[in-house]
């Protein structure tokens, strides 16, 4: 997957060319990265939360949300052996240690407790 470039077409009100290419570009080093387990993890949760801008002439949007989906499943599918930086990433702890993960879930649970859910 390293250097995956995209052919868009550009038409009358699509997504911003330079947001698109930004976004996609991150995700294509994520996935060049290898065993990056942390990078592979911000690059899906930049792709989920993706909203381009629409310009006057941009990049052809079902096209955009075609490549932004497989993306995703290029993403999911690459080998996760780096737990840690996994859940690092997902509880948004730098430098992410056993007993960091663990404080850190237990304190999400007590606040979950306090508000009942």
């Amino acid at each position: 997957m390293s250097g995956m470039t995209f052919d868009f077409t550009i038409v009358l009100r699509g997504y911003d060319r330079q947001q698109v290419d930004a976004l996609l570009g991150r995700a294509s080093a994520a996935l060049a990265a290898g065993g990056d387990a942390a990078q592979r993890a911000r690059a899906r949760d930049a792709l989920r939360a993706a909203d381009f801008a629409v310009v006057l002439r941009g990049y052809d949007r079902a096209q955009v949300d075609g490549a932004v989906q497989m993306m995703l499943r290029e993403l999911d599918a690459a080998p996760s052996d780096d737990l840690r930086a996994v859940l690092g990433s997902v509880l948004r702890l730098d430098d992410a240690d056993d007993q960091r993960i663990i404080d850190e879930v237990r304190r999400l649970r007590t606040l979950a407790d306090l508000h009942g859910h």
